[in-house]
């Protein structure tokens, strides 16, 4: 199949390009800044520029999208480039994926939509239905982002797919990251001490565009599993107490944010399970 990667130099771009590229499909990687992975096709164009991007889905012949290209978060640029340049981007790109005949997207929104930095979740296990409190420019303009995918959704009969990404890192990254939450638990309350290696979030994009049928939607994609040795139940208890509702059990260390729906749908479950004492770094597979 062939499939254009937005934000092919980010974080999870470089993974998912990777993850697609070893999966036999011929990708286009799509950045404004050039990639470092080597592998595929790489095209420089401005998101914001719909120009650029009907060009670059047209050069590409693209036959689905898997949508990464925006600000990561609050704070990079100042906020109204931030709000501003994810929103038009995203627009841009559904609409061109909708003239140029493409019906297959898979969005990254990010679990930022739920605002666990403003305050806990008001149940777990977190599903799709928990309420949006977003509490940055960042976080609202996933909101939007999903939004428009509904629009396009209903308006041009296109299936996209808004990944609700929480604490995406590298293998690196997660090596010394849990470390650190060791230390201090409390800091890791905000990502309900949940993290997902950037090899997963690929592996998840995959899955959804080679799935045979999807439906659109929000999809929480994250680890399964919380990176510390204290059982789930036990830290919400002592970090968000009765602001918290628990719904049914939380058995052993699985993740408060759950990622049921997309296991359903199309097969996603993390492979990759961190914890103090289980390390996944990049040589292993």
């Amino acid at each position: 199949m062939k499939i254009v990667v937005t934000g092919a130099s980010g974080r999870i771009g470089r993974y998912v390009v990777r993850e697609l590229v070893q999966a036999n499909h011929d990708v286009t990687g799509v950045d404004v800044s050039p990639t470092t992975e080597g592998v595929g096709r790489f095209l420089r164009a401005d998101l914001t520029d719909a120009g650029q991007v009907y060009q670059a889905l047209a050069i590409a012949r693209a036959e689905a999208v898997v949508h990464l290209g925006a600000w990561a978060n609050a704070g990079v640029v100042v906020d109204t480039r931030t709000y501003g340049d994810n929103v038009s981007g995203t627009f841009n790109l559904f609409q061109a994926c909708a003239d140029l005949g493409i019906h297959r997207v898979v969005s990254a929104s990010s679990a930022q939509v739920y605002g666990f930095a403003k305050a806990p979740p008001e149940y777990v296990p977190v599903d799709e239905a928990h309420p949006l409190r977003p509490a940055n420019c960042y976080a609202l303009s996933k909101v939007v982002g999903e939004q428009a995918a509904d629009y396009f959704v209903e308006r041009f009969g296109m299936t996209i797919l808004s990944f609700r990404f929480m604490g995406i890192r590298t293998p690196a990254q997660l090596d010394s990251e849990i470390d650190r939450l060791v230390q201090a638990p409390e800091g890791g309350a905000s990502l309900l001490w949940t993290r997902t290696d950037a090899r997963d979030a690929a592996r998840a994009c995959r899955l959804a565009i080679e799935a045979e049928t999807v439906a659109s939607g929000a999809y929480n994609i994250t680890g399964s599993r919380v990176v510390l040795l204290e059982p789930t139940a036990a830290l919400v208890e002592r970090y968000f107490g009765a602001r918290t509702a628990v719904r049914g059990t939380l058995p052993n260390h699985i993740s408060p944010l759950s990622c049921a729906r997309a296991e359903t749908a199309f097969g996603y479950r993390a492979r990759f399970l961190w914890s103090p004492s289980q390390r996944h770094l990049e040589s292993e597979t």
